[in-house]
């Protein structure tokens, strides 16, 4: 699993880091009761290694309750979204509902996505494989060379 991470790591050393927010829940169809990675645990080290900043790395806890407001001021470049459960039917459209905040610069460059699957719920021999899937999106030109 090290070496994995550190072959994703040097895959994306050279490529520019986007300030990204990690979301794990939120009430489908709107913006409300939004849970986002802060800035601990496997999620946040997750990005780190995947080539990202974690918009929320300076609140030392692993889970940030955010706002609307909170979101446009941390103004990321890209939104990442979580969807664990197996029985989870949610539409990749609703990612529209993130189309009420086009100031947000994930939004306005449709850079907002949803990645699927129980590797992003329990650290543990999975990270690897949900740390390249993270890095392919946040870097889909390095996997291309």
């Amino acid at each position: 699993m090290e070496r994995q991470l550190a072959g994703i790591r040097a895959r994306v050393a050279k490529s520019s880091r986007p300030k990204t927010l990690l979301v794990f829940g939120r009430e489908p169809g709107t913006l409300r009761n939004i849970d986002a990675s802060g800035g601990v645990g496997f999620l946040h080290d997750m990005l780190e290694a995947a080539g990202g900043i974690d918009v929320l790395a300076d609140i030392k806890q692993q889970s940030v309750t955010m706002s609307t407001e909170q979101i446009l001021a941390r103004a990321p470049d890209v939104i990442i979204e979580f969807h664990y459960s197996r029985g989870d039917k949610t539409p990749d459209s609703d990612l529209s509902a993130w189309n009420s905040l086009p100031a947000v610069p994930a939004v306005r460059n449709h850079r907002v996505y949803i990645l699927r699957g129980e590797e992003f719920v329990v650290p543990g021999p999975r990270v690897g494989g949900a740390t390249l899937r993270l890095a392919q999106t946040l870097h889909p030109g390095a996997w291309s060379r």
